[in-house]
C-alpha cells in the first residue's frame, strides 16, 4: 500500500469519489462531513497516500460525548468518578473506500483514532462506537466491550496500555 498518512479533512481531498454505501459512510462524507467541522460537530481524518494527497482512501470522525455512569459496566465504573455522566470520545464513523478494502486500512485507521486519543491531553474516559452489525466482530477483536444494543466502548485504561503517553513536554 505504500506510504499512508492521515490528515484532517481539507479542500483540497476529493470526498466525491469516496465510494462506501455501507450505514451511509460515503453519503456522509461526500454531504456532511464538511459541515460537522466547520460547526464543530466532529473531527473528520482521512488516510491518504502522498502519491496521490487528494484520493481519500478511508475515513474516520471523533467528537466528545457523554455516557451515563450507570451505562459503564460495573467494574470498569469503580475506576471512575462517582458524576452522573461521564466524557468520553466518540468514535462516530469509520470507512474505508470499497476500492481499498481488505488491505488493513480499518486497523490503520482505528489504531490512528485511539492513538490520537491516547495523545490529546484532555480527560476521556474512554472511545464509544455505534458500530454497524456487521462491524461488531471488528471493534471486539481491538478491546471494546458492548455496552447496549450496537453501542460498545474501550475504556482509556486499555487504551493507554496500548499507546502508552508519550513523556510531557
Amino acid at each position: 500500500m505504500g506510504d499512508l498518512r492521515v490528515e484532517r479533512l481539507a479542500a483540497h481531498h476529493d470526498r466525491a469519489a469516496f465510494s462506501c454505501e455501507v450505514g451511509g459512510l460515503g453519503a456522509y462524507l461526500r454531504n456532511l462531513a464538511g459541515q460537522d467541522m466547520r460547526r464543530y460537530a466532529a473531527a473528520v481524518f482521512v488516510v491518504i497516500t502522498p502519491s496521490r494527497p487528494q484520493t481519500i482512501l478511508g475515513y474516520y470522525t471523533l467528537s466528545s460525548f457523554s455516557l451515563k455512569l450507570t451505562d459503564i459496566p460495573p467494574a470498569q465504573r469503580r475506576q471512575l468518578a462517582r458524576y452522573p455522566d461521564v466524557g468520553t470520545t466518540l468514535l462516530g464513523r469509520l470507512a474505508v473506500d470499497t476500492n481499498y478494502r481488505g488491505q488493513g486500512l480499518g486497523e490503520f485507521l482505528l489504531v490512528d483514532a485511539l492513538q490520537r486519543v491516547a495523545a490529546v491531553e484532555i480527560a476521556t474516559a474512554g472511545v464509544v462506537v455505534d458500530a454497524l452489525e456487521s462491524a461488531e466482530g471488528f471493534y471486539t477483536q481491538y478491546g471494546f466491550v458492548r455496552l447496549s444494543g450496537q453501542r460498545f466502548w474501550i475504556p482509556m485504561p486499555t487504551i493507554q496500555r496500548l499507546f502508552p503517553p508519550r513523556s510531557s513536554r
